[in-house]
């Protein structure tokens, strides 16, 4: 037994080893306080790799060419204290970028354009009114820096579009469509994003509780996606951020043998993955978005295993480790006492999805729905520790993993490592405090600062294919 053990230790090791590797590091001296230094990475659409590392004096600009080979550096004065922190950055149609710094309202913005041609650095400010508009989100997308923010008395959303060195309101008006709760009241666009809207990367393994508000968005290409689920439908918007046109398509929600229960969904690469569930009863299904095919439905009752399953049941409270629910009754019965949850991530070969769901325990607050996608990467181990989230409350997740292919056929195979395990363990065991994860291609790169060395590092990560 003592040689099993030793045997796979070494096999998780040398994965976790296979499935990382250091591919850059560069001298740069980021000087103390540690809370002023701030790090932020962009990839334009040569997939050259920028690198913006702050401190309370100085911003320094790392350009590494598409195979992450260092080519050149600028620096520039660090902005005065009206701009607290790095926003985000947008490309030139050369691929060179700009920088966004921001005060923590968002009313003062100056944009830095590095020009690495010319050697010189072009400083521009902007003041974005926001009258009786409050911010939502901000996403670097399409060589372009945006502020999504709600007018409080209007059915609109507003983008100030930041791109070449100007700044543009772009109006999305939603007061022609009309919206439902999740049991099935009317309520106009304003309130329903005022109760919270999840901001969701794809390209990342989201943990459950930032998918189980009924209320997201995503960001694929060209467009902006938002998802609104009742128990009746899921309604679908989407935004071209080019036109900035807006279109709607409606999508029933699966249908159980009793009426009660909750729903929800989650939008990948033009599919949408829906979950309803009751005490008794759970479905899941695929729908392609081009051709509103239902691609397969999986239903399960408390009689049966949920044999479209490949982990376990598990519950999981906090930090601790998942531990397995007996039977499908004792699941089914814990997840109609949870908000219902469902995420998809596309592994190198098959569609991940993740189902269950998250509630608070000990304490008499609900669940904390609506939080930004940097609170997902807190989740997964790749930002910090989830719990200070909480304030002593303690998360506890209901949930199973299944594989599917492209044609949501399940498949009953066991999930290799996933690169956000790897980066989970990298960070837990180095505890270097200023870092960045972002996608590169199809891999994922943690980029950060090692204080000793005074250096810079960039290590890469990837799922295990099978």
């Amino acid at each position: 037994m003592k040689k099993i053990a030793a045997t796979l230790l070494i096999f998780h090791l040398s994965m976790a080893v296979f499935s990382q590797a250091l591919i850059s590091s560069h001298p740069l001296q980021l000087r103390n306080p540690k809370h002023s230094q701030q790090l932020l990475n962009g990839v334009n659409s040569k997939n050259q790799v920028f690198a913006f590392a702050s401190d309370k004096d100085k911003v320094t600009v790392l350009k590494y060419n598409h195979v992450l080979f260092f080519s050149d550096s600028l620096s520039i004065n660090r902005p005065d204290k009206a701009y607290d922190f790095m926003a985000g950055y947008s490309f030139e149609d050369n691929g060179n970028p700009y920088l966004y710094w921001a005060s923590e309202d968002f009313k003062n913005i100056q944009s830095i354009y590095f020009d690495f041609e010319n050697k010189i650095n072009q400083i521009s400010t902007f003041h974005p009114a926001f009258k009786d508009e409050s911010v939502l989100t901000t996403f670097s997308e399409n060589n372009a820096f945006y502020i999504l923010a709600l007018p409080k008395k209007e059915n609109k959303l507003k983008l100030y579009v930041f791109k070449k060195g100007i700044m543009e309101e772009k109006v999305l008006d939603f007061s022609s469509y009309a919206f439902t709760t999740q049991y099935g009241k009317t309520q106009n666009f304003n309130e329903l994003l005022n109760n919270g809207l999840a901001v969701l990367d794809t390209k990342f393994l989201n943990p459950l509780f930032e998918s189980a508000g009924t209320s997201k968005m995503y960001l694929e290409g060209n467009q902006m996606i938002l998802t609104f689920d009742s128990n009746t439908q899921t309604q679908l918007f989407k935004i071209d951020l080019a036109a900035f046109s807006i279109s709607q398509q409606i999508i029933p929600q699966q249908v159980l043998v009793k009426p009660a229960g909750s729903s929800n969904s989650y939008f990948l690469q033009n599919k949408l993955y829906q979950v309803k569930a009751n005490a008794a009863e759970i479905a899941v299904a695929s729908i392609d978005l081009v051709s509103g095919e239902t691609l397969k439905k999986y239903y399960a009752d408390t009689r049966d295993t949920i044999s479209f399953r490949n982990s376990p049941l598990l519950s999981q409270t906090g930090s601790q480790s998942g531990k397995k629910i007996k039977n499908s009754k004792k699941f089914l019965e814990r997840l109609a006492d949870s908000d219902l949850a469902i995420t998809a991530y596309k592994t190198p070969d098959y569609v991940m999805l993740t189902v269950g769901g998250v509630r608070t325990v000990n304490s008499t607050g609900g669940i904390i729905i609506g939080i930004s996608a940097g609170a997902a990467m807190m989740a997964t181990g790749t930002g910090g520790d989830i719990s200070s989230l909480f304030e002593g409350q303690s998360l506890q997740s209901t949930y199973f993993e299944s594989l599917f292919d492209e044609k949501f056929e399940h498949q009953a195979v066991a999930q290799k490592g996933l690169a956000v395990d790897f980066i989970s363990q990298f960070l837990s065991e180095n505890e270097f405090e200023l870092h960045s994860v972002f996608s590169h291609k199809d891999y994922f790169i943690v980029n950060y600062y090692d204080p000793k060395k005074k250096e810079l590092l960039m290590r890469k990560f990837e799922d295990v294919a099978n």
